[in-house]
């Protein structure tokens, strides 16, 4: 199996985990009270969807690339359709829009957080002048 192949199912795996646990996540934080005065839209996009569904999504797919080191464009369409199949399977589509949106941001940021560092970095450094 080629490096294309073989980076599609950590992706898919994320993703079915990412799914799984974004809804949790997005309940519990939908569950903190909302101070008086504060705006509720600012309130749904930075707690709920930022701390709920953002952030789980970051962390895991970002340990997930880091520790594999897959294709990054092949792991991310992986990781894609089974966001996209996970939660048209646990809530359906219709409920899913702008949770779906935070996951699928969290995706592209660690995506490019995984490109900008270096592959060797767990690679041992000769000393000078060894050979």
């Amino acid at each position: 199996m080629n490096l294309t192949a073989k980076s599609y199912v950590p992706g898919a795996v994320c993703g079915a985990l990412v799914s799984w646990v974004s809804i949790y996540s997005i309940a519990a934080t939908a569950a903190i009270a909302r101070p008086h005065g504060f705006p509720s839209d600012l309130w749904q996009s930075i707690i709920v969807f930022g701390l709920g569904a953002f952030l789980p999504a970051f962390a895991i797919y970002c340990a997930i690339l880091l520790i594999f080191r897959p294709n990054l464009l092949a792991s991310l369409t992986g990781f894609c359709i089974a966001v996209i199949a996970g939660m048209a399977w646990f809530v359906g589509l219709v409920f899913a829009g702008s949770a779906l949106a935070a996951v699928v941001l969290a995706a592209l940021a660690a995506t490019a957080f995984a490109g900008l560092r270096s592959n060797n970095s767990l690679k041992p450094n000769p000393l000078r002048g060894s050979a």
